[in-house]
């Protein structure tokens, strides 16, 4: 299928986990690639995976916390492909803690790079977007934001999963008479992640992370993991692409199961 045959589109996080199968996903079917993750060098690695199977990919280092940054993400993509018709807020860390033990530098991370940086990229996204005629936006959230792990579970993870729901309805509704769709996706499992790790290396250039907690098993009804490009990635691109031509403003889980246990 080339449903996004000749559309731009940004992935943030595109360098591993659900970003990156998203990357690959959306340049099978036809779209032009902006891979953004801000370990730069990963990025380069998708871009060059595309590349190699034939699709089109522009690799983009970017910090969606830093607006200065994410003005340069944007401007480098539509330098690259003249125009841009879709955006995959997908970058994200994870966060732990219970609320009184969080401190407010950790908090103020989470939300930056969860909550801040879909609104950022969603910003500087959606001028070039309207110019072109209209797009599609897809944000990442979690089943984390629709119902809360027990034991001390990640509170500033979890609102800020609360929150990129609620950003793309706001969109969906702002924008919805300019040819403008937005969705989010609530994952559960996935097959392949780097999530955790890279929280972790974030944190060790930035402050101590809290102590991890002990988390509840997850059951799901299907019993493994979604595959990171032909079930997330398939779902973002079917988000992006006119078959979701009237579906917007919706949070859609594709999590096994998850949420209907």
């Amino acid at each position: 299928m080339r449903r996004l045959e000749g559309k731009a589109i940004i992935v943030t996080g595109g360098g591993s986990g659900i970003g990156r199968g998203a990357c690959l996903r959306i340049a099978e079917e036809g779209g032009l690639v902006g891979v953004a993750d801000i370990r730069g060098s990963l990025a380069v690695a998708v871009a060059a995976e595309v590349t190699s199977a034939g699709g089109r990919a522009v690799a983009l280092t970017c910090d969606v916390s830093r607006e200065d940054q994410v003005e340069k993400m944007v401007a480098d993509t539509l330098s690259r492909f003249g125009s841009l018709h879709g955006l995959v807020a997908n970058a994200g860390t994870a966060g732990s803690g219970w609320i009184h033990e969080t401190t407010l530098a950790d908090w103020q991370f989470v939300l930056g790079v969860n909550l801040t940086g879909p609104f950022l990229c969603a910003k500087h996204s959606l001028p070039p977007m309207l110019e072109a005629g209209g797009g599609s936006i897809v944000i990442t959230s979690s089943i984390a934001g629709s119902v809360i792990g027990a034991g001390g579970a990640a509170a500033s993870y979890a609102v800020s999963k609360h929150g990129v729901i609620g950003l793309a309805k706001q969109i969906a509704v702002d924008y919805g008479s300019q040819g403008i769709r937005a969705n989010a996706i609530q994952p559960a499992a996935v097959d392949e992640t780097n999530l955790g790790k890279h929280a972790a290396e974030d944190r060790r250039s930035a402050q101590t992370p809290p102590a991890q907690l002990p988390r509840p098993k997850s059951w799901l009804p299907i019993r493994r993991a979604g595959k990171i490009k032909d079930e997330y990635g398939a779902t973002i691109a079917f988000l992006l692409s006119d078959d979701a031509g009237y579906i917007t403003g919706a949070a859609l889980a594709v999590d096994g199961g998850y949420l209907a246990t």
